[in-house]
């Protein structure tokens, strides 16, 4: 499909709720304004790609910056800053939370706990065939 087309060329069309012969659209009326949503979504995509490069950077900056200022602060054994400029403060906190917990750290955990391996494994097995799954539906534009 060329960016100034206004119809929308329809090649194959895959069913949303499984396998099945394509259906022709039914309304031509539908075909013109799908071609324009599509348009329209893919302008809006480019430029939240463009907006998401440009937060990206100043979350860089932003966190290099954190860093230096939090470093200053510590070295100089400094809690809080008074912020003339917006009335507000700048506080130095420290909080400690738990690790990440991935499929190794979990194996490892329970061969400790349950004094063996095969034991640890089994369980484990069983978690992962009765774990929850999630169904995510979603639009991906490839280029030719």
């Amino acid at each position: 499909m060329s960016e100034n087309s206004n119809t929308l060329n329809i090649s194959h069309q895959v069913s949303v709720n499984g396998p099945s012969t394509p259906q022709p659209p039914s309304d031509p009326n539908e075909i013109q304004q799908l071609s324009m949503m599509i348009k329209s979504w893919r302008e809006n995509q480019k430029e939240v790609d463009e907006l998401s490069a440009q937060l990206k950077e100043k979350k860089k900056r932003s966190k290099v910056m954190e860093e230096v200022i939090l470093r200053i602060m510590k070295k100089n054994n400094i809690g809080a800053l008074d912020l003339q400029s917006s009335g507000g403060r700048l506080l130095y906190r420290r909080q400690t939370s738990k690790a990440g917990l991935g499929q190794k750290d979990m194996a490892r955990l329970l061969a400790e706990h349950l004094k063996s391996e095969q034991a640890a494994n089994t369980a484990l097995q069983y978690i992962a065939e009765h774990r929850g799954t999630k169904v995510k539906e979603s639009l991906l534009y490839e280029k030719d």
